[in-house]
């Protein structure tokens, strides 16, 4: 009898102890990590929450509010990105999302879907890339390419932007704008997913320096009829890129 009641003791005691433990995990929120180590980053809330330490983003008309990745700075700031991940990304890019710094309640901006980013931080500073898919390859083939570079870092508390255009980018050789400016003058018909691609090499061959590209490229939007859809949509971008390309910095 004696030894049964020791037996019970002990049971309680160890049902006790481990109702603990879970509680403890029970106020863990797991963020994900921006840097991409494969260690695990755990925020500790405490049950009253307040906004300064729950790290979302504020009520907007372009995402939801729950943060899917938190950024750290070395200030002792976060910004949180709400929005979403594109799936099988690698590595991972985001369409339709905002920024927010944890704790503030507005917005520092908003990216919509029809841009692909990619964000990381170096040297304290929140890198975000635009990526697009050009026909910047040899033999004029599509890659996917950094087109836009917007960086975020804080001064005197306050987030600082800045915007550049990347330069850089492989552009056409006089037979390859050649070959594009042929491609068009020959093309007949309805417009469909290949004259897609001819209207991007035209792009390309526009900011390579190519006056009559530029030409053919503003032609092209009647050329081939009215231009409606996703195909209106891809259309006026890469006019809004040639216009950020030609503008000065």
């Amino acid at each position: 009898m004696k030894t049964k009641s020791i037996t019970l003791v002990l049971s309680i005691l160890l049902a006790l102890f481990s109702c603990k433990q879970n509680n403890k995990n029970d106020n863990k929120e797991l963020v994900a990590n921006p840097e991409g180590k494969q260690k695990d980053t755990f925020l500790t809330f405490q049950k009253e929450q307040t906004i300064e330490d729950n790290c979302n983003c504020p009520e907007n008309d372009y995402a939801g509010t729950k943060a899917d990745t938190v950024f750290k700075f070395t200030n002792g700031k976060k910004i949180a990105l709400c929005g979403y991940r594109n799936p099988g990304s690698n590595p991972i890019d985001f369409s339709e999302f905002v920024l927010s710094v944890c704790g503030e309640n507005k917005i520092i901006d908003s990216w919509d879907g029809t841009q692909t980013c990619r964000l990381k931080i170096n040297k304290d500073t929140l890198i975000i890339e635009n990526v697009v898919n050009l026909p910047v390859e040899q033999d004029r083939k599509f890659k996917i390419i950094v087109w836009e570079i917007e960086k975020l870092f804080f001064k005197n508390k306050n987030v600082i932007k800045s915007l550049s255009i990347n330069k850089n980018i492989r552009t056409y050789n006089q037979n390859e704008i050649a070959e594009t400016l042929k491609e068009y003058e020959n093309s007949k018909g309805q417009l469909n997913d290949k004259k897609m691609e001819l209207v991007n090499r035209l792009f390309i061959s526009t900011i390579s320096g190519n006056k009559t590209a530029g030409k053919y490229f503003k032609e092209f939007k009647t050329k081939f009829g009215e231009i409606d859809g996703a195909f209106s949509e891809e259309y006026n971008q890469l006019n809004s890129m040639l216009e950020q390309w030609n503008k000065k910095e």
